[in-house]
């Protein structure tokens, strides 16, 4: 017997983000109804709310990569190339106010599910390779990184609002740090 044509995966994920960014919860009959579909055809493909988050955290991770990896290649050649494309990422981010929801709902997901945090973590441990590989000064690198990465999680978590000006000064210097592993103007001694 040939297997039903499944529904379009995109279209309950879209669904898991909304209901997630609106609810704050995550309800398999929610994402039913937001998708349009049964919630029997969610559960086709998908088993469980876990297994909904598990294919929700793997997009996040794709886009984002790809997203990252888009802006990297404006800096093919240049030392520093994947940490200056993250920076040029960030600084193309649109902080709306009252912040991104899902982004909320998954890090709490995520403190919650030590396999999903573990997709993150093997993410985050393959970035840190690249850069420190790209680096002309992984030390430098590193510190820079950690500053994006910090500022980034402020940005979602919403613990601090940063003007439009403030933001950009923040990642200007942070690009700076990255170039010159230093915020201070280079000075000579002539």
């Amino acid at each position: 017997m040939p297997r039903p044509r499944l529904h379009d995966q995109e279209n309950i994920l879209d669904a898991v983000e909304r209901v997630i960014a609106r609810d704050g919860v995550l309800s398999l009959g929610a994402v039913a109804k937001e998708a349009g579909v049964s919630k029997a055809t969610v559960l086709y493909e998908h088993t469980s709310k876990r297994d909904l988050l598990a294919a929700l955290v793997a997009r996040t991770i794709r886009a984002d990569n790809a997203f990252n990896a888009r802006c990297e290649a404006e800096f093919a050649g240049q030392v520093d190339a994947p940490l200056l494309g993250r920076i040029e990422a960030a600084k193309r981010t649109q902080w709306g106010n009252g912040g991104n929801a899902a982004v909320l709902g998954l890090i709490s997901a995520l403190m919650q599910d030590e396999a999903l945090r573990s997709e993150f973590r093997a993410n985050q441990a393959n970035l840190r390779e690249t850069l420190v590989e790209a680096a002309a000064d992984a030390r430098t690198t590193r510190l820079a990184w950690l500053a994006l990465e910090g500022f980034k999680f402020q940005q979602h978590m919403e613990l601090v609002h940063w003007s439009e000006t403030e933001r950009a000064e923040i990642l200007d210097d942070i690009t700076t740090l990255a170039r010159n592993g230093t915020l201070a103007a280079e000075t000579s001694n002539d």
